[in-house]
């Protein structure tokens, strides 16, 4: 992948709120703009977190055993007419769906899985997948550590079930670990995307894949992992202290 100049911007980070689950490990963000609710995947005990009001004093905490494998991504969306909220299990291979009362997992073994460049052990480590999500209204995103690419899936319903029937992908611009992802535009034409090792946020275009502009964030800044957009303004959360925090780019 080719990729033109990218507009580098310096940023600060401002802490917002601390999740009052005890243990919370906050991976995976979502922001659901019509129910004012931001969706939590908590990567310690596969639960999902949820919190009404964000932007609130008066925000309220919920929390749903979803079973989730150690998940990282979180996206709610509607899929074949249903409400449905994807969580991507990591280290399970699979994305664990909800849909109301029912939960079912749809494997993605293949699919941007494999061991990520800076485990311990390149042979036998342990495989994982995907980590944020988004949804385009036809697609489900995800960005993969293992595959270093943000890859673009269809989800059908088969004969066998629920999965993928095809995807494409394209590699990210610096880094290793990519992890949230969140659109930047109303018409998903770009798709911003941290790495947390780096701390910096990348603005891809899902059309060509090229990195138009990036986000550094302070060097003594909470780690980014789940990003989700809320009212224009770019949230992240951090998984070993339960913060939510704000990016706000400075020039």
């Amino acid at each position: 992948m080719i990729h033109g100049q990218a507009r580098i911007r310096q940023t600060r980070v401002e802490t917002l709120f601390k999740l009052q689950k005890e243990g919370a490990m906050p991976n995976g963000l979502d922001y659901d703009e019509e129910r004012d609710e931001l969706l939590i995947a908590d990567q310690g005990d596969g639960a999902l977190i949820t919190v009404a009001r964000p932007t609130s004093p008066e925000r309220e905490e919920r929390v749903f055993a979803a079973g989730a494998n150690k998940p990282s991504g979180v996206v709610r969306c509607q899929w074949l007419g249903r409400d449905t909220i994807f969580i991507a299990g990591t280290y399970g291979l699979e994305l664990t769906v909800i849909q109301g009362e029912r939960v079912f997992a749809i494997e993605h073994r293949g699919v941007g899985t494999g061991i990520v460049d800076f485990a311990q052990d390149l042979v036998n480590g342990t495989h994982t997948g995907f980590h944020g999500l988004e949804w385009d209204g036809e697609f489900l995103w995800g960005a993969s550590p293992p595959g270093k690419a943000l890859f673009k899936m269809k989800l059908e319903q088969t004969a066998g079930g629920p999965a993928i029937t095809s995807a494409s992908w394209f590699p990210v611009a610096a880094g290793n670990r990519p992890h949230g992802l969140a659109w930047a535009d109303e018409q998903h034409t770009q798709l911003w995307c941290n790495d947390t090792t780096i701390g910096a946020v990348y603005r891809y275009d899902t059309r060509t894949g090229a990195c138009n502009e990036v986000l550094v964030l302070p060097p003594d800044a909470p780690k980014a992992h789940g990003l989700t957009r809320v009212g224009g303004e770019l949230w992240y959360c951090e998984d070993n202290t339960a913060l939510i925090c704000k990016i706000i780019p400075l020039n």
